[in-house]
C-alpha cells in the first residue's frame, strides 16, 4: 500500500513537473517571440528616427538656403531699385538737355532771323563792322576834344580866378555834383576850415560847398586853396546858421 502510494506520488510529480516544463517552454517560446517583435519594432523605429533625422536636416538645409535666398532676393531688390533711381534719374537729366536743346534751337532760329532783318536793315557783317570801326574812330575823337576841352575849361577857370584876384571881382566855379567830404578841422577864429577833398577830387578855387550836420544847414563855404587832396576854405558870413564843427558834412550847394 505504501508502495502504491510512493509510485502514485512519483507519478504525479513527473506529471506536474512535465506540465511544468510544458508551460515554461510555452512562456519561453512567447517571451522569444515577443522579444523578436520588440526587436523587430526597435529596429523599425531606429530607421524611422534616422529617416526623421534626415528629413530633419534636409528641412534645416531648406530652411538655410531659404532665408539664404530670402536675402539675396532682398538684395538684389535693392540694387534693381537703386538701378531704378538712378535710371529715372539719367531719364530726367537727358529729357532736361533736350529740353534745352530745343530751346537753344529755337533761340538760334530767333537769332538768326532777326539777324538776316537786322543785316537787312543796317548791312552785312563786314558793313557792320566798318561802321563800327567808323564810330569808334569818331567816339575816341570826341573823347579827347571833350578831354581837352575840359582841360581849356579848367585853365579858363583858373585865370579867372587869378584876374578876380587883381580885380577884386567874385568869381563862381563850378564843382561837379558829386563832389561832398567832411569838415577835418576849423579855426574860428579866422573862420577856415580845412576839408578832406582837394583837386583829385574835383575841388576848384572859388568853388562853393554847403556844411551840414544831419538834416540842418550850418553855413555855406568858399574854396581859397586847393592840394591834392585836401583844400581850405573861408566861412561866408551872411550864410553863417551855426559854429562849424569837424565831421560835418560838405556838399554842392546850388
Amino acid at each position: 500500500m505504501v508502495r502504491l502510494l510512493l509510485v502514485l506520488t512519483f507519478v504525479a510529480l513527473l506529471l506536474g513537473g512535465f506540465f511544468a516544463v510544458g508551460n515554461v517552454h510555452t512562456r519561453i517560446v512567447t517571451l522569444t517571440e515577443n522579444l523578436d517583435q520588440a526587436d523587430s519594432d526597435l529596429r523599425s523605429t531606429q530607421s524611422e528616427l534616422a529617416k526623421a533625422k534626415t528629413a530633419q536636416k534636409d528641412a534645416v538645409d531648406a530652411m538655410k538656403t531659404a532665408q539664404k535666398n530670402k536675402q539675396t532676393a532682398e538684395n538684389n531688390l535693392l540694387a534693381a531699385g537703386r538701378e531704378l533711381a538712378m535710371q529715372r534719374e539719367r531719364a530726367d537729366k537727358h529729357k532736361e538737355d533736350l529740353d534745352t536743346t530745343r530751346a537753344e534751337l529755337v533761340e538760334a532760329v530767333r537769332t538768326s532771323a532777326s539777324w538776316s532783318l537786322f543785316e537787312q536793315a543796317n548791312g552785312t557783317k563786314e558793313q557792320i563792322s566798318q561802321k563800327l570801326a567808323t564810330f569808334t574812330e569818331v567816339n575816341n575823337q570826341r573823347a579827347n576834344f571833350l578831354a581837352e576841352n575840359t582841360i581849356l575849361l579848367s585853365q579858363i577857370e583858373k585865370i579867372g580866378v587869378e584876374l578876380s584876384r587883381y580885380t577884386g571881382t567874385s568869381v563862381k566855379v563850378s564843382l561837379p555834383q558829386n563832389l561832398h567830404g567832411t569838415v577835418t578841422a576849423v579855426d574860428a577864429q579866422f573862420d577856415f576850415v580845412v576839408l578832406d577833398i582837394g583837386e583829385s577830387q574835383g575841388a576848384r578855387e572859388h568853388g562853393e560847398l554847403i556844411v551840414s550836420r544831419g538834416e540842418k544847414l550850418i553855413g555855406k563855404l568858399r574854396i581859397l586853396d586847393v592840394k591834392k587832396d585836401h583844400s581850405i576854405a573861408n566861412i561866408i558870413p551872411n550864410w553863417k546858421q551855426g559854429e562849424i564843427q569837424t565831421g560835418d558834412l560838405v556838399i554842392v550847394g546850388n
